[in-house]
């Protein structure tokens, strides 16, 4: 099990600036776990769980933009 460092929290922060999202729209699971995902909760709030892999997360940072994209805006 990985446990989300500062570090690795304000980088997810820094392309969540960069999408000119609010950091109140977003949830980031403690626990970093598989390959990452991304998805829309039921209130609307995007859930941003980190890959467990170093190897994997520079990847998963650089699809991010895309991945929250590809999920539309949020639902009314």
């Amino acid at each position: 099990m990985r446990i989300l460092t500062q570090d690795v929290m304000n980088r997810v922060l820094d392309v969540v600036d960069e999408l000119e999202i609010s950091r109140e729209a977003i949830t980031v699971p403690l626990e970093m776990s598989g390959p990452g995902s991304v998805r829309r909760l039921a209130r609307g709030k995007l859930e941003i769980t980190l890959p467990a892999e170093d190897e994997a997360l520079e990847a998963f940072l650089a699809s991010l933009p895309g991945a929250i994209a590809a999920l539309g805006s949020e639902p009314a």
